[in-house]
C-alpha cells in the first residue's frame, strides 16, 4: 500500500478489511455452528443458504444507489457496521432461528462491499486524477486480509482459546473497514449523466448469449465452490482427523500462495488471455473437488491448496474483469451487482442448500457430485468463449 493516502490506498485497506471477515467467517463459521451452537449439517446448510438470499437483493440495490447517486462513504459506514451487529448477537443468542439471522445479516453486509469496492476500482480508474494501479496491485490486499484472521485464531487457539473467540475477531476486522470508510471519498466524480435505471442497462449486456453461457457457466461453478467453502472445515476434522485448530492455518496456506498468482495475474493475462486463466483455473477446480471425493488423506487434502489461487483468479476475480469490460460508464457498478445476485445469490443459494442435503449422505458422495457439476458449468464457459470468437470473426 503506498505511504500516501489517496482514494486508491483507501480501497485497498477496503479489500483489506472486507476480506478479512470473510477469513474469519468462512473457515470457522461451520465449525462455529456445530461445536458453539450445536447445529447439525442440514441446518448449516439452510443457514448459508438464507445468508446467500440477501445477495438476491443487496449488491443490486448498493450498487444501483452507488451509480445512479454515486455515494460511497455512507454505504461503506453502514455494511460494515451491519458486520459488527451481526457477530454481536450471534455470540449472545442461541438456537437455529437466531443462528440463522445473524449470520444472514452478516453475510448481508458482506457480500455487496466486494461488488461496490471493484466497481469503485473501475470509476476510480477511469478518472484521470486518480493513480494509476493495476487491479491485481489493489485485489492482493484481500487476500493478505483473509489471512490474518487465521493467524489470530491460531493464536487463541495457542493459548488455550477456541472456535468461540471467531464472532468477536470478525467484529475486530470489521471497526477497520469502518475505521477506513470515514476516509473514502463522499461521492464518486460524475464523468457524464448516469442512465435513470443502470440495472437495466446491465441487464440487456448480460443478456446477450456469449455473456448469459458465460454468467451461468460461472455460476454452476461457483454452485460447487458452496460444497468446499461451506463443508471443507467439517471434511478436515471429520474425514481425515486434522485438529480444528489447524483449520485457519491450512486455509491460510492456500491464500498465502494465492498472494503469488495474485500478483502474476497481469503477466498471465498477457500470455495466455482471460480465457487461459479461466482454464488453468477450471481446472484446478476439478483437482481440488478429485482430491475431495477420491483422495480422503490429509496430504490429498492439503496439497490441492498449493492450486487454490488459480480458483480464486479463476472464478472470483477474471469475471469482475471480462465484466468491466462489456460494461460502460454509468453502469459498471450495476453490472458487477447483477451478476453478484445471480451468482452468489441464485446459484450459491441453490449450491448450499444441495451441499448440506449432500453431507448429510457423506462428505464423500458431496464432493463427487460437486466434481460433475463444475465440469459441466465449465463446458458452458468453453462454449461462451468459442461462440464469442465465431462473433468476432463473422
Amino acid at each position: 500500500m503506498s505511504a500516501t493516502v489517496t482514494p486508491v490506498s483507501r480501497l485497498q485497506t477496503h479489500f483489506f478489511a472486507v476480506f478479512a471477515v470473510f477469513g474469519c467467517v468462512t473457515p470457522f463459521i461451520p465449525i462455529y455452528l456445530r461445536d458453539v451452537k450445536g447445529l447439525n449439517p442440514a441446518e448449516i446448510g439452510y443457514i448459508f443458504a438464507t445468508a446467500q438470499s440477501g445477495v438476491l437483493i443487496m449488491p443490486i440495490v448498493m450498487t444501483f444507489i452507488a451509480d445512479r447517486y454515486r455515494i460511497v462513504r455512507a454505504l461503506l459506514l453502514t455494511l460494515f457496521a451491519f458486520n459488527i451487529i451481526g457477530m454481536g448477537m450471534l455470540a449472545t443468542t442461541v438456537g437455529f432461528w437466531a443462528c440463522l439471522i445473524w449470520v444472514a445479516l452478516n453475510r448481508l453486509a458482506t457480500q455487496p462491499q466486494v461488488a461496490l469496492g471493484d466497481g469503485l476500482y473501475f470509476t476510480l480508474q477511469n478518472d484521470p486524477a486518480q493513480p494509476r494501479a493495476t487491479f491485481s496491485q489493489v485485489r492482493v490486499w484481500g487476500t493478505i486480509g483473509f489471512i490474518v484472521p487465521s493467524a489470530i485464531m491460531f493464536t487463541i487457539y495457542e493459548l488455550g482459546g477456541g472456535v468461540q473467540w471467531m464472532p468477536a475477531v470478525t467484529a475486530a476486522m470489521a471497526i477497520i473497514g469502518v475505521i477506513n470508510s470515514t476516509g473514502m471519498p463522499r461521492r464518486t466524480a460524475a464523468t457524464k449523466t448516469p442512465p435513470k435505471v443502470p440495472t437495466l442497462e446491465a441487464a440487456r449486456v448480460l443478456l446477450r448469449p456469449t455473456v448469459a453461457l458465460f454468467v451461468v457457466g460461472c455460476g454452476f461453478v461457483v454452485f460447487t465452490n458452496m460444497a468446499f467453502y461451506s463443508f471443507y472445515p467439517l471434511y478436515l476434522t471429520q474425514e481425515v482427523g486434522i485438529s480444528e485448530r489447524w483449520i485457519g492455518v491450512i486455509s491460510s496456506f492456500g491464500v498465502g500462495l494465492e498472494i503469488l498468482y495474485m500478483l502474476s495475474l497481469e503477466r498471465m493475462r498477457a500470455r495466455i488471455g482471460l480465457g487461459g486463466i479461466l482454464l488453468v483455473g477450471g481446472l484446478a477446480s476439478l483437482f481440488r473437488l478429485a482430491c475431495l471425493g477420491w483422495l480422503p488423506t490429509p496430504f490429498f487434502a492439503v496439497f490441492f491448496q498449493v492450486f487454490h489461487g488459480m480458483t480464486v483468479l479463476g472464478f472470483m476475480v477474471v469475471p469482475v474483469m471480462y465484466l468491466n469490460e462489456v460494461a460502460a460508464e454509468g453502469f459498471r457498478n450495476s453490472i458487477q451487482g447483477l451478476y453478484v445476485m445471480i451468482v452468489a445469490g441464485l446459484f450459491s443459494i441453490a449450491g448450499n442448500i444441495a451441499a448440506g442435503q449432500l453431507a448429510e449422505i457423506g462428505l464423500l458422495t458431496l464432493y463427487r457430485v460437486a466434481f460433475i457439476v463444475c465440469a459441466f458449468g465449465l463446458a458452458l464457459i468453453a462454449a461462451s468463449f468459442r461462440l464469442r470468437r465465431r462473433q468476432a470473426t463473422a
